[in-house]
């Protein structure tokens, strides 16, 4: 999946972690991230370097570093390195809730850079190093503004910040769902949390409306051979509250509902590794997550360029990629790495 998407999968202008803080892209980046680490150590009340540094070696590093694969073990990513990226976040976060302007020019131009590096599944660093240095900071903060936020809603408004599509998760969590939040390992296990699959979709219904299929199909039929059916496809038609994104209902008079997709390459980074990050955490016995269910509907739905204008059409995608072409190839490229079985798949 990485070697045709590695565009997706890289960082752009910010290493967090052991795993690309070589590569070229990131290295300007490092002299900015010292001095924005800088003004969190200088906010009132705050500690200082030697304060965090000593924190995550004694209470973070050697479990953080039991979360990475490969001989990360036996590089020179230190507590040191982990403290700073834990404290970048820290600043960013409280940054978005605050005034960006106080960031300097390089990181408020490289801004929408760095908030899609940082949904990269492997661009990462355990949530729990990030959620101790935040309690840290709390405890000697000075300015009240801060005395009682949460972090996970600094993350939720900073993650948040775009609508549409990028709104999977509750603008509010409910106080039930920020203690198992609290709980992950990763950044983007918050970003998704809430989130499940409730597509109704079944293929028995499928053979009610495609009378004319001698046999059972074995998966779902691509878009253009839905309509030669007489299947319809559509958006929802409440839209008093926005309809979340894995909502896809198949009625049984032929009806196939799911909600429009404005699909750009912001967007094909935040699906693409919500989907690997589902293949990484699901265990073989485990239910599909909601976004490895969508996409192998997509991939099932969209065979050609054709298919994509279908659902174009229909209101279902709003394409902002270059061509039709491309949108099908995103969705059946990440389709061939589903590794599910449509017949058991309902």
């Amino acid at each position: 999946m990485r070697e045709a998407n590695r565009s997706l999968f890289e960082p752009r202008v910010v290493s967090i972690g052991p795993y690309h803080r070589k590569n070229k892209s990131t290295q300007d980046m490092e002299a900015h991230k010292k001095r924005l680490v800088q003004a969190f150590f200088d906010r009132q009340g705050n500690a200082n370097h030697e304060f965090y540094v000593e924190e995550v070696t004694a209470h973070c590093f050697a479990q953080a570093m039991q979360w990475y694969n490969g001989n990360v073990g036996d590089s020179d990513y230190t507590a040191d390195m982990l403290m700073l990226d834990g404290c970048f976040i820290v600043e960013l976060l409280l940054l978005q809730c605050e005034d960006k302007a106080r960031a300097d020019n390089y990181i408020r131009i490289m801004w929408n850079s760095i908030y899609y590096d940082l949904l990269l599944v492997d661009n990462q660093i355990p949530f729990f190093v990030v959620e101790r240095i935040f309690r840290r900071f709390r405890s000697r903060n000075e300015n009240p503004a801060f005395d009682n936020t949460q972090l996970l809603h600094l993350v939720n408004t900073f993650f948040n910040r775009r609508k549409g599509q990028f709104s999977w998760a509750p603008a509010n969590p409910s106080p039930d769902v920020l203690p198992a939040a609290a709980a992950n390992q990763h950044r983007l296990a918050v970003r998704n949390m809430g989130t499940e699959a409730t597509a109704t979709l079944n293929c028995s219904q499928c053979v009610d409306i495609c009378g004319r299929v001698s046999t059972m199909p074995r998966g779902i039929p691509a878009a253009n051979e839905l309509q030669d059916y007489g299947v319809t496809l559509h958006v929802p038609v409440d839209t008093s509250e926005q309809s979340e994104i894995f909502d896809v209902k198949f009625e049984g008079n032929g009806a196939m509902t799911i909600p429009r997709f404005e699909i750009n390459f912001g967007s094909k980074i935040l699906l693409a590794n919500l989907f690997a990050y589902e293949q990484i955490e699901r265990q073989p016995c485990d239910k599909l997550g909601a976004v490895t269910s969508y996409i192998a509907l997509m991939n099932a739905l969209i065979n050609t360029a054709d298919d994509v204008m279908v659902l174009q059409r229909a209101g279902i995608l709003d394409n902002l990629l270059s061509s039709e072409k491309e949108v099908a190839s995103f969705f059946n490229e990440l389709g061939r790495c589903t590794m599910l079985d449509m017949r058991e798949h309902r």
